[in-house]
């Protein structure tokens, strides 16, 4: 064993001096620990005001960005040796200071990713000297009212309060912030903050991007400006305000916002409207209307972006007007593709300039959750016509409202309502993506209709269609608007080659552009915001993605996927809240898989589901029926939770052109007979309960039999003669949104199959949340033709189990049998791999469904 040898005077002196230093540092860790605690208190104060004061937007972002921010002081205080004694050396004391830098560097990137760069431009408004004239959005108010609630603005003094203000900046549509708000200390700070905090930007006039100063290369447009500043480490979006521009800001590099939507089309303004339109190869444009009895054609003058705009003092909301534009091949009179109103899709309609000052009232609404939406898919020409004459109108569809919201429906989703060719239409023949069809009615009718609706509780979706526009009716707008076009094609506004080709006629969008980008984008977004609707519905978005819609990524449309996910970001920036949903019927998860790798929608339709049960439905005999598909298409995901799809047996598409209804389909010449009865809503259970979004077709909770034609009106007698059936579908609805507090499951995300009798044609499977009484649910469908009164399975869990449901009650009307099916109580005998088992009564083409009593 060897000697120690003895200390010397330097060891002493290098002691002391690492004793005073750790000294030092444990006082420095000490106050920064203190500080870190200050942090997470003031943020948790900004947590709990957030929820407890009025406002609702922007929680999903406060929750990240404030839980991130109390973790890492959390992960500050409690990590390992935080607190300990630093004696072991100036590397350790130095890995301690870095680790706690880190630390507040994170708290402080956390911070900064609270505001959204809406809200940032609005605080910078509020501290600068320059320009503070907004002009109001409908989001404008809640992105305000979150800033306050987080304490970066007050109303000025003398003013009233920022819900008062409301009322005022809706009327005004422009206004100057700072007459009305002030900038708080805290709001400077954070301007500070984040402004030290984040790389600058440079764009010079060529395209190149330089991020902190290193060079991230050139840039197209501004969304790439934007991907280089988040692979260079932004924590979110950038603003226009964070760039410094050398050279100039190139009209191409900015927010296509900045260029060509907020003032595109025809905007009234307090002094007269002004007109801008898209026509980059026209030699020149004018604009002629009824403001001045059609006497002159006033001309406009180019403004950048290959944008023409003028503004005419004595125009305003109601007068109608053209756009005469001169091109290679001559001059062509032509609507406005930005219109929200014509008086007719031909060569002889005109545009009409909206007035856009509806008065949606001070009545509150909230979408419902996506778990507790149950859909309504609707034909506004069909659903309540009430004349042989004409389509239906947005006017007889809320006078029907008050039917749905009997039934449960949280949401009705309207076929699309842009502006067709011909006398009749499904709506998926366009000839604009902004203007509303004029057989339904105004502009002013849809937004009477969508807020009648939701003062009743539902949600309103709108069904959109940019994959192709209608053929027909095209010469008067879109078609070779500015009088370019190659390859004998259509123009700027469409591909022009061999992309050009979809199954609707060649007039697919041409998504390359970027301008034509912008034009659907602002499209979409006229419809969240202006309308107010709750949702959208993409029309065959596999045709947006894809040339022949199919499943070849040789043949991807790049331009095409880049469209979906800008929209969808751009829609989960503005309005996250608000759902989005394609019919993309590819059975490809990518759709509903996030950006950038995916679409970025939130569900799909999954046609999958539909063909299988329509089939096992359907099927003349029971051997037929194919169990293990039908337990497949319970159980199938797209990408996602159980809302990542929505699950129906009729939709318009299943139940038209030679395709029928389910009823029609199981007993043609018996359609209201016994076994299309049973089995129809046999399918409906299937829907109400299977993991998803559910969804049913106009007529079909009354069993309509006739199939879907956009001339032929809905059948409403059915509703007294089957209003059983309607008391059915009423029922299957309480419980898919547990509305009695005992079938939570059907909300939830998980699903078990675990019964799958191919011979007796009998599935039984789980539905639960988190499990346990009150949650735990268990669905059983027979598709046998064979009643039981004690059929064994496998239960979830012991004790009780309550039959909320049996479609062969009789109180559904003299088609069903009564059967017996009575509550059960689980043994412990096990079966289907559960340790629990029990019989229940069920009859023959029926369904049940249990549940056990939430504990008290």
């Amino acid at each position: 064993m060897g000697t120690r040898s003895l200390p010397t005077r330097d060891h002493h002196l290098k002691l002391k001096r690492m004793r005073e230093a750790v000294s030092t540092q444990k006082f420095a860790i000490r106050g920064l620990q203190i500080l870190t605690v200050g942090i997470a208190l003031t943020v948790l104060w900004m947590l709990i005001e957030t929820f407890l004061g009025d406002s609702k937007n922007g929680k999903g972002a406060s929750i990240i960005g404030v839980l991130g921010a109390l973790l890492l002081a959390f992960l500050a205080l409690a990590s390992p040796g935080a607190l300990e004694e630093l004696s072991f050396g100036p590397f350790k004391v130095r890995w301690r200071i870095s680790r706690i830098e880190a630390t507040l560097e994170s708290i402080q990137l956390a911070v900064i990713g609270l505001l959204s760069r809406h809200e940032r431009s609005h605080l910078r408004k509020l501290a600068g000297k320059g320009d503070d004239l907004v002009e109001y959005r409908w989001e404008m108010y809640r992105e305000l009212e979150r800033l306050q609630h987080l304490g970066y603005l007050k109303p000025r003094a003398k003013k009233p309060d920022l819900w008062e203000m409301k009322n005022v900046m809706e009327s005004e549509k422009e206004f100057h912030l700072k007459e009305y708000l002030e900038i708080t200390k805290m709001g400077e700070k954070y301007l500070q903050l984040y402004g030290e905090s984040v790389k600058p930007i440079t764009v010079y006039s060529d395209g190149e991007v330089k991020v902190g100063g290193e060079k991230r290369g050139k840039a197209q447009d501004w969304r790439d400006v934007v991907e280089k500043a988040m692979d260079a480490g932004w924590i979110k979006e950038p603003d226009v305000e964070d760039v410094t521009w050398v050279g100039g800001a190139p009209d191409s590099l900015m927010p296509r916002e900045m260029q060509m939507s907020a003032d595109m089309g025809a905007v009234t303004r307090p002094n007269g409207t002004t007109f801008r339109v898209w026509a980059p190869h026209a030699k020149g444009v004018e604009v002629a209307g009824s403001f001045d009895g059609w006497a002159a054609r006033h001309p406009m003058a180019m403004d950048g972006g290959g944008c023409w705009s003028t503004q005419l003092d004595a125009a305003g909301p109601g007068d109608e007007y053209k756009y005469v534009v001169t091109g290679r091949s001559g001059e062509q009179w032509k609507v406005d593709p930005r219109a929200r109103r014509l008086t007719s899709s031909t060569d002889t309609g005109n545009a009409v300039i909206d007035a856009a000052d509806f008065e949606w009232g001070a009545h509150p609404w909230q979408s419902p959750g996506w778990d507790d939406l149950v859909i309504y898919e609707l034909h506004v020409g069909t659903f309540n016509r009430t004349s042989a004459d004409r389509p239906g109108r947005f006017s007889g569809v809320a006078e029907r409202l008050e039917d749905l919201v009997e039934l449960g429906v949280t949401a009705i989703e309207l076929m699309p309502v842009t502006e067709y060719a011909g006398e009749t239409s499904e709506g998926y023949n366009p000839v604009t993506a902004f203007a509303v069809a004029g057989d339904y009615g105004s502009p002013t009718d849809l937004k009477a209709l969508i807020s009648e609706a939701h003062q009743r509780g539902l949600a309103v979706l709108l069904d959109v269609v940019y994959n192709h526009f209608g053929w027909a009716g095209l010469d008067a707008g879109l078609r070779r608007f500015d009088g370019w076009y190659e390859n004998d094609g259509d123009g700027i506004y469409f591909y022009n080659d061999w992309r050009r080709k979809t199954p609707w006629g060649d007039t697919r969008p041409d998504y390359g552009r970027p301008e034509v980008r912008q034009y659907l984008r602002d499209s979409a977004l006229s419809w969240l915001e202006e309308y107010r609707v709750d949702g959208l519905r993409w029309d065959a978005t596999a045709y947006i993605r894809n040339v022949d819609g199919g499943d070849d990524r040789g043949e991807d449309l790049a331009d095409g996927w880049r469209l979906l996910r800008e929209v969808n970001d751009e829609i989960d920036a503005r309005q996250s809240w608000k759902i989005s949903i394609a019919e993309d019927l590819r059975d490809d998860p990518w759709i509903t898989t996030g950006t950038p790798e995916g679409a970025g929608f939130d569900s799909q339709w999954d046609a999958g589901f539909c063909h299988a049960l329509r089939a096992a439905l359907t099927a003349v005999n029971d051997a037929d029926r194919d169990m293990d598909r039908v337990r497949h298409a319970i159980e199938h995901r797209l990408g996602g939770g159980a809302l990542a799809r929505v699950v129906y047996t009729e939709s318009h598409d299943d139940v038209k052109d030679g395709k029928d209804r389910v009823p029609t389909a199981v007993c043609h010449g018996d359609a209201e007979g016994p076994y299309a009865t049973k089995r129809s809503t046999l399918g409906a259970a299937a829907v109400m309960t299977a993991p998803g979004i559910p969804m049913i077709f106009q007529g079909q909770e009354f069993l309509e039999t006739s199939p879907f034609d956009d001339r032929v009106p809905l059948d409403w007698a059915g509703r007294e003669r089957h209003a059983g059936i309607v008391q059915m579908y009423r029922d299957l609805i309480a419980l898919r949104r547990n509305r009695t507090y005992t079938t939570a499951g059907l909300r939830g995300d998980q699903v078990d199959v675990y019964h799958c009798n191919d011979t007796d044609k009998v599935i039984g499977f789980h539905r639960y949340a988190q499990g346990g009484p009150g949650d735990s649910t268990v669905v059983v469908l027979n598709f046998g033709d064979h009643d039981y009164d004690d059929y064994r399975l496998g239960l979830p869990g012991p004790g009780v189990w309550r039959v909320r449901f049996h479609s062969d009650s009789k109180e559904y009307g003299s088609q069903f049998n009564g059967s017996s099916s009575n509550d059960v109580t689980a043994d412990a005998t096990g079966m289907d791999g559960l340790a629990w088992a029990g019989g229940i009564g069920i009859g023959r083409y029926s369904a049940v469904i249990l549940s056990q009593d939430r504990l008290r």
